[in-house]
């Protein structure tokens, strides 16, 4: 099924009015965009571009035909929380008091308020789940892998910690 790809935001300088696709999912047309312009190859700097698909809030949607046969591609918004808001307003008056009453301290304390307020808007969010599995029957530092990576060789003399090439142990408790 023809489907017509809009690209707004900065995606419109990547290509000149909508895009035709042959696709039968909106993921299908997407994926097919994308790899076909040079403009969304990843950037050294950013990395990937973050992608909105307009209609298509769940990840389900994307396996779905496309709603009237359009696909709409908006940057994504990047950022961390909103409490950088908070930090920008009480950074700003201060300025605006230090300014007002002459303090210079205040100035300062205000100025370095309002740029941490907007680093923490423009940094990402951590993720709520720490990924990263953690043994409480492993101490002192060693050198632990998840299986399937590769395992390095080294030639002549080096220090390095252990390396459990299987471990893993579960221990379920009934009762």
């Amino acid at each position: 099924m023809k489907v017509k790809v809009f690209l707004h935001g900065y995606f419109a300088k990547f290509h000149p009015g909508p895009i035709e696709v042959n696709a039968s999912t909106v993921a299908e047309a997407v994926a097919l965009v994308t790899r076909q312009l040079p403009g969304f190859r990843p950037n050294a700097v950013r990395g990937r571009h973050r992608i909105t698909v307009a209609g298509c809030e769940k990840i389900e949607n994307l396996y779905r035909p496309a709603v009237g046969g359009e696909v709409h591609l908006i940057p994504q918004f990047a950022g961390g929380k909103s409490g950088g808001f908070l930090q920008i307003l009480l950074g700003v008056a201060l300025i605006a008091v230090g300014w007002f009453a002459g303090i210079g301290f205040l100035l300062q304390a205000g100025a370095l308020i309002f740029l941490g307020g907007i680093s923490q808007l423009l940094m990402p969010a951590p993720d709520a789940e720490d990924n990263e599995k953690k043994s409480r029957y492993l101490g002192a530092p060693k050198n632990t892998v998840e299986i399937g990576t590769r395992i390095p060789i080294l030639y002549g003399e080096d220090l390095v910690g252990g390396h459990f090439l299987s471990f893993d142990t579960d221990a379920i408790v009934t009762g």
